[in-house]
């Protein structure tokens, strides 16, 4: 995924940044696998398993990267990935770590069309502030494809210039190259099968409590139906195994 991020994006929220200038993660999806997120931070520290209040988990969001990767069903709409939007009565259980300063903008420039946001996580026995006094931890939080264009897209920056915006690579543009027309959309989309079960897996490496919250707390693009119901309509996404090349990254 090409994109030219702005350098206010490739910073943190100065509220997420440790004593030690360490950045402090959320992690509610695929990077619930410590190996996962080991890919994109190596040097991560300080994995633990947090409640965060105020967010709920939806499969609302679509990647072109599920298309190039040949683990997206555009017959069947099965293009969705996850993201967390505010819910005020909602919560989720994740994961929380943190990562060198240095490693924060390769996660900034992979998610993009976030909007990264401070929040608060929680012991989920205690309820008490995991981190430092003070210290939240950034989450990547729904954005608006309007937001992201304006920021990242060649075609609309350099519209009515001579700048070269043929070539755009943003993650809207690429999406349009696969036929989908939005990166954030409320159409009753499904999880990506192999995604899906990577997640659920991962989920289910943190013990049984984090996985019976990700099935019962995240929740379908309709809002209303949960996972759990989803996977129970069909189990064999739990049997669907990504390609050979993705088996490691997508193994849960």
């Amino acid at each position: 995924r090409n994109t030219f991020p702005s350098i206010t994006s490739l910073h943190p929220p100065a509220n997420t940044i440790t004593s030690d200038n360490f950045v402090s993660i959320v992690g509610f999806g695929s990077l619930l696998s410590k190996n996962s997120a080991l890919y994109t931070s190596p040097n991560l520290r300080n994995f633990s398993v947090v409640r965060v209040r105020g967010y709920r988990r939806v499969f609302a969001h679509t990647s072109p990267i599920f298309f190039s990767r040949n683990i997206a069903r555009k017959e069947t709409r099965e293009i969705a990935s996850l993201s967390v939007e505010e819910c005020e009565d909602a919560s989720f259980i994740g994961c929380r770590f943190e990562i060198p300063m240095e490693e924060y903008p390769a996660l900034a420039m992979r998610e993009a069309e976030f909007n990264f946001t401070a929040v608060v996580t929680r012991d989920v026995e205690t309820n008490e502030v995991v981190g430092e006094e003070d210290v939240k931890s950034v989450c990547c939080v729904r954005g608006s494809d309007a937001l992201y264009t304006s920021q990242y897209c060649k075609k609309v920056l350099f519209e009515g210039r001579e700048e070269d915006s043929s070539k755009c690579e943003c993650v809207k543009c690429a999406l349009k190259e696969f036929g989908e027309p939005m990166i954030w959309t409320d159409e009753l989309i499904f999880p990506t099968r192999t995604y899906c079960r990577h997640c659920v897996l991962a989920a289910r490496g943190l013990g049984k409590a984090v996985e019976d919250d990700f099935l019962d707390n995240t929740f379908l693009a309709d809002r209303k139906t949960r996972l759990r119901e989803h996977l129970e309509r069909d189990p064999s996404i739990l049997e669907e195994l990504p390609p050979e090349s993705l088996a490691v990254r997508y193994g849960g």
